[in-house]
């Protein structure tokens, strides 16, 4: 097993629009164990109501500097104990089912057809109106990867084929 990571973001370097994609797309490539440190200029109390909805208890978040000119926050990706098999099968499907009716309403759908276990990735093929749509990536990162990601914590990130 690797040695755990500190992964280091000053916010305050960032543009504002750019801060919350930067972080999560940092957050999706670590490994459990690792910790990602942001510095910023205000508390992010945002961020943190949006890693608790989104990753629940996939995190330790510990405030490490309370300003008032910087804040610097330690937020842990803890190691998650992921289903395997037909559970893990079975909790993906769930997650697929909470979108589907909004899919099938602009006359698309999703359909689950690989699961890479050991990389934490789920492949999935849209179907219908979605499998052309110009915002077929959207729907994909923002629709089925976010509910899958909700149902399994663990899954790193949701391919479209």
């Amino acid at each position: 097993m690797s040695e755990a990571k500190m992964i280091q973001l000053d916010l305050r370097q960032i543009p504002v629009f750019e801060r919350h994609p930067r972080i999560f797309e940092t957050w999706d490539e670590m490994a459990a164990g690792d910790t990602l440190q942001i510095t910023n200029d205000h508390d992010p109390k945002p961020l943190r109501y949006q890693f608790e909805g989104e990753y629940q208890d996939s995190h330790k978040w510990d405030y490490v500097k309370n300003g008032p000119e910087e804040w610097v926050v330690d937020i842990k990706k803890l190691d998650l104990d992921i289903p395997h098999g037909e559970a893990l099968r079975s909790l993906i499907e769930e997650a697929l089912n909470e979108v589907r009716p909004y899919l099938e309403a602009d006359g698309g759908g999703v359909e689950l057809v690989d699961i890479d276990e050991e990389a934490r990735v789920v492949r999935v093929q849209l179907q219908g109106a979605c499998g052309g749509c110009p915002s077929a990536g959207m729907t994909l990162k923002a629709g089925v990867e976010k509910s899958i990601k909700k149902h399994v914590p663990g899954i790193k990130s949701v391919e479209a084929i």
